[in-house]
């Protein structure tokens, strides 16, 4: 039903203050539609992060249109330009493009890296700064199909890595290359 609701609204998104910080995890993990929730990501109508982009915004805003280029800014209240709320897309960008998420220990001593790759985006390099040093997950899609994955696990520390094909390593401190999708 909820994948049905976006694509009867022209895959927008529907959700408001409370339902957007959860939304891609839901898409993504309980759903099983990472590819809905790159859509999402990726859209430019209005209501859309990449909509308010296009308007020139650099936080992310109370209301997807909080300022337009051709009418400008719109009603007074409720017009925060600085919202964490819809702003949490971007733990959702670390957690499950970069693929970087805490473990259960907590602190990053142990770490899962799963990054979940979209051939839409092409490429993603993001590090995260732990207690225990830089974490980094880069991947990138290449001509022929395919997509590699490096990333970094600092010292000190062990990272459990699973692989879009369901394989699961145990790894410690070191940088490491992966395949997530094989050549065509």
């Amino acid at each position: 039903a909820l994948l049905e609701n976006f694509k009867a609204h022209g895959d927008c998104l529907q959700t408001g203050f409370l339902g957007t910080s959860i939304l891609m995890d839901t898409l993504t993990y309980d759903v099983g539609a990472p590819e809905m929730a790159y859509t999402l990501l990726l859209q430019h109508k209005n209501p859309s992060w990449l909509y308010s982009v296009d308007q020139g915004a650099t936080t992310i805003w109370e209301r997807w249109n909080s300022y337009v280029k051709a009418t400008g800014f719109g009603p007074s209240g409720m017009n925060s330009f600085n919202h964490y709320a819809y702003g949490a897309v971007l733990s959702w960008m670390y957690g499950t493009m970069a693929g970087i998420r805490a473990g259960d220990c907590g602190g990053y001593r142990h770490f899962i890296l799963a990054p979940i790759p979209d051939r839409r985006v092409g490429k993603v390099d993001a590090e995260f700064n732990s207690p225990y040093g830089r974490i980094r997950s880069a991947w990138a899609y290449a001509g022929n199909g395919g997509c590699s994955w490096t990333f970094t696990i600092p010292a000190n520390t062990t990272a459990t890595v699973k692989l879009p094909n369901g394989k699961t390593e145990e790894l410690a401190a070191g940088t490491y290359t992966r395949t997530l999708v094989s050549a065509k």
